[in-house]
C-alpha cells in the first residue's frame, strides 16, 4: 500500500489506539483536497487538448492527425500534474 493511504488510513481509523474527535470536518477536508482535484485536472487536460486538436484539425483541414496529438498532450500533462501533485504531497510528509 502507498504511503500516503497508509498514513491516511492511520490517521482516520480508531484501531490504531489514537483518538481523532478533535479532527474537525474542515480538517479532514483540507488533508484530502489535493487528491479531490486529481480527476478533475486528469480529465480536464484530456479534454482540453484533444478539443484544440479537433479545432485545429477543422481549421487547417489535416484530420484526425492533431486531435490524436491533442489527446497525447492531455494524457501527458495530466499524468505530469498527477505526479507533480503526488511527489508534493509526499515532501509534505
Amino acid at each position: 500500500m502507498p504511503r500516503i493511504q497508509r498514513k491516511l488510513l492511520n490517521n482516520s481509523c480508531p484501531e490504531n489506539g489514537e483518538n481523532h474527535k478533535s479532527d474537525s470536518l474542515p480538517t479532514a477536508y483540507r488533508r484530502v483536497a489535493p487528491y479531490l482535484n486529481i480527476g478533475f485536472v486528469l480529465a480536464g487536460s484530456v479534454l482540453f487538448f484533444t478539443w484544440l486538436g479537433f479545432t485545429l484539425d477543422k481549421r487547417w483541414a489535416t484530420h484526425p492527425w492533431l486531435t490524436v496529438l491533442g489527446a497525447f498532450l492531455g494524457i501527458f500533462t495530466g499524468f505530469y500534474h498527477f505526479i507533480k501533485i503526488i511527489q508534493n504531497e509526499e515532501k509534505k510528509d
